[in-house]
């Protein structure tokens, strides 16, 4: 692990912001900074240890649109729930094959969806992200209001845009 700056810093993800589900064996980077703790106080030479992972943020800033979707589905006949997934389709192409598969009573609908790059691993920390909302550990299913779920979507997908 490298010992960098902090101006050095703002270029990664604190693993902080991390929720790959990783942990610090992930951390590529770290900062030592004077202590904000009062019972460790700076003035007594105490430093706050911050780690970084190696992913860039930003990092597809320059390669113009996104080529995936993250997207939040629902449907009538599980009231209360949303479907969190993401597609490398357009998300009303992906509700339509979601809907016809058996067992599915009522159509999906998409309620929102998010444009980026990588949607596989922005759905995957999402998902981590969100996992006390998730009523089943094996399905993308989780009991979370629309607007909870696209303000996890934007904030984590900021670095997939």
């Amino acid at each position: 692990m490298q010992h960098i700056s902090p101006q050095e810093a703002e270029q990664y993800i604190s693993l902080k912001d991390d929720y790959t589900n990783a942990g610090l064996e992930s951390a590529a980077f770290f900062t030592l900074t004077p202590s904000k703790n009062k019972k460790y106080p700076a003035s007594e030479g105490w430093e706050d240890v911050t780690y970084y992972t190696p992913r860039k943020k930003n990092m597809f800033v320059e390669r113009g649109e996104g080529d995936q979707w993250v997207y939040i589905l629902s449907n009538p006949s599980t009231p209360g729930l949303l479907k969190i997934g993401y597609t490398k389709l357009d998300p009303d192409t992906r509700a339509k094959q979601i809907s016809n598969a058996t067992g599915v009573a009522l159509p999906y609908k998409v309620e929102w969806a998010f444009k980026c790059f990588n949607g596989e691993q922005l759905e995957g920390e999402v998902h981590h992200y969100l996992k006390a909302y998730r009523v089943n550990n094996n399905r993308e299913f989780f009991e979370i209001e629309l607007n909870e779920a696209k303000k996890a979507v934007m904030e984590i997908g900021e670095n997939y845009i």
